[in-house]
């Protein structure tokens, strides 16, 4: 259903029933109203009622990945109340929620028709912030393009083609960083201890701030 949803550039109607029988039921949905959206404009997918909350594994990337396909959509999407419907775009983004009653296929429909818009606005914010990466790292800003790139991380995107690029980019720092930090470890002076210090603060929650540490780690016991 989502590779379908995906393919066609369709909307996702994301539907996290609470508690009670007829939000449970199969028969929620089933208006012949609600069926006429579904496969034409947005494909519907029901997330199972759960109350587990527990916490995500830690990751140590920055890079944001699927809510949809989490083992905790739940969890991910931060759903608190019940019915709730998220109008996501084909890769499960969300671009509007509804909360607390089920709606009419008519207000649905005015969403759904209301996504493309909203993704293209998104891919423009990203793709302005890809430009700044981009054109800090031609400069070996990797300061300059992290602040950039983080920006277009912290909404969570996925799918994307600017986040999918700012996503390259992203590894092609991260690999570039971890060969300087091999430099700087081997160097050891003062300097090379400034230097790792001031990519520690670059690369906070990456996954070269362990390559850093360890790194300043064995400057210090020289």
């Amino acid at each position: 259903m989502l590779e379908n949803a995906a393919a066609g550039k369709q909307a996702l109607l994301i539907f996290f029933p609470g508690e009670s029988e007829e939000q449970q039921g199969d028969g929620y949905l089933a208006g012949k109203d609600y069926k006429d959206l579904d496969g034409r404009l947005a494909q519907f997918v029901r997330v199972p009622y759960t109350t587990d909350r527990e916490a995500a594994p830690c990751a140590d990337s920055i890079v944001p990945t699927s809510k949809i396909l989490s083992d905790n959509p739940t969890r991910d999407y931060n759903v608190k109340a019940y019915p709730t419907f998220i109008i996501a775009d084909s890769y499960g983004n969300e671009v509007f929620r509804l909360s607390g009653k089920k709606p009419l296929a008519k207000e649905l429909e005015d969403y759904f028709n209301k996504v493309s818009s909203k993704v293209e606005d998104t891919q423009k914010k990203l793709q302005k912030n890809l430009d700044e990466a981009k054109k800090a790292w031609e400069s070996k800003d990797a300061a300059k393009a992290m602040k950039a790139i983080r920006t277009n991380f912290k909404d969570g995107v996925v799918g994307l083609d600017a986040q999918n690029e700012t996503i390259r980019v992203y590894h092609e720092i991260v690999e570039s960083t971890r060969s300087e930090i091999s430099t700087l470890a081997a160097d050891g002076s003062a300097d090379a201890v400034k230097k790792l210090k001031a990519m520690k603060a670059t690369f906070k929650g990456t996954e070269v701030e362990k390559n850093i540490d360890e790194a300043l780690k064995a400057s210090a016991a020289k």
